[in-house]
C-alpha cells in the first residue's frame, strides 16, 4: 500500500530560498529513488519560511532508506542547518475514499 509522507519545515528567517534551491537540485534523483512515486514542496502563503513536502512512497521502509541515503550523502544535514526547528514528518496510509 502506498504511504503518504508529509514533512513540515520551518526555515530560519531568510533560508527558505536556499532550502528550495537544494530541493530543486535533489528532487530529480529523489524521484528515481526506489519506492518514490511522487515528491513536491509548497510554501505557506502566510509564512514563506514554512514549507510542506508531500511524498508518496511504496512503504515507510522505502522512505526511511531514502532518509538514510540523504543522511550519508550529507544533503539532509545541509537542509537541517537551514531550519529554525526540527522537521516534523508524519506517515499516512492512502485510503480508497
Amino acid at each position: 500500500m502506498t504511504v503518504k509522507v508529509l514533512a513540515e519545515f520551518n526555515c530560519a528567517d531568510g533560508n527558505a530560498d536556499k532550502f528550495l534551491e537544494i530541493c530543486q537540485k535533489l528532487f530529480p534523483e529523489t524521484r528515481e529513488f526506489d519506492g518514490c512515486s511522487h515528491i513536491d514542496i509548497s510554501a505557506s502563503q502566510e509564512d514563506p519560511n514554512r514549507l510542506i513536502m508531500t511524498e508518496n512512497w511504496a512503504s515507510k521502509e522505502h522512505h526511511l532508506k531514502y532518509l538514510e541515503y540523504r543522511t550519508n550523502d550529507g544533503n539532509l544535514g545541509k537542509l537541517v542547518e537551514l531550519l529554525a526547528s526540527p522537521p516534523e514528518i508524519v506517515y499516512f496510509d492512502l485510503t480508497d475514499a
